[in-house]
């Protein structure tokens, strides 16, 4: 399901947002490189031990101020698509790949190249992850064509497994439109043999009605508490 549509942004001056996203992607990113070497890590117990405390205080430094789950992170801006903690493509999440989106002139792709974070079957991905990734994929299509919408169904064949730490393509495209629905389709391949699909995925997604739209998000606020929740999901909100 994509991230959501264009809302407001924060107010929050340029040069401290700036600062503010920049630190927190490094953040993220050595996050993303201590996941990857705990995956593939063969130390000591000592060792382990000393991560152990090391971890403990970063929790304690980025845990010191947290927002209400209802309140937009400030780094963010859903006008452009910018969420730092979304798990797929946020900068700032330690379990991110994360992917970047390129639109192509039939929709959307992407080139990534997935860690030992992501193991499934041993050495290969896991078959939930390729899931989260095609569902994030496949919805960028339709946000990219001003049809945002959540996650209806997810169908994904799986064809053939998808080895760990080689470069992926996945691509996705619209199939079809019907009022709120948009029809999405997509596949992976291995970009040493793109003729390939290893796997494949069709999707529904549908913006809610107005009357879901309150029910999702009415208590949704950015960050200086103003709310933001009156039109979110629509495609006539500002």
């Amino acid at each position: 399901m994509a991230d959501g549509p264009p809302e407001k942004t924060s107010n929050t001056s340029s040069s401290t947002l700036a600062q503010n996203r920049a630190a927190l992607a490094a953040l993220g990113s050595a996050l993303r490189e201590a996941g990857a070497a705990l995956a593939a890590t063969d130390v000591d117990s000592g060792q382990l031990d000393r991560a152990a405390a090391l971890a403990r205080e970063i929790t304690a430094i980025v845990g010191a101020k947290s927002r209400p789950i209802w309140e937009l992170p400030s780094v963010d801006d859903m006008a452009k698509g910018i969420r730092f903690f979304n798990p797929v493509t946020g900068l700032g999440s330690p379990a991110s790949p994360p992917i970047v989106f390129e639109d192509t002139s039939t929709g959307v792709e992407v080139r990534t190249t997935l860690d030992r974070r992501f193991e499934g079957p041993p050495a290969h991905l896991h078959g939930g992850v390729a899931a989260l990734i095609l569902d994030s994929v496949l919805a960028q299509a339709a946000t990219q064509a001003d049809r945002w919408g959540m996650t209806a169904y997810l169908n994904v064949s799986y064809l053939s497994a998808l080895p760990l730490e080689a470069e992926l393509v996945i691509r996705s495209n619209i199939v079809s439109t019907s009022g709120r629905k948009t029809f999405v389709k997509g596949t992976i391949v291995l970009a040493s043999a793109p003729e390939v699909v290893c796997v494949e995925a069709e999707a529904l997604f549908v913006e809610p009605s107005a009357e879901k739209r309150g029910t999702y998000f009415s208590q949704l606020t950015d960050a200086q508490g103003a709310a933001q929740g009156p039109g979110f999901g629509s495609r006539a909100a500002p």
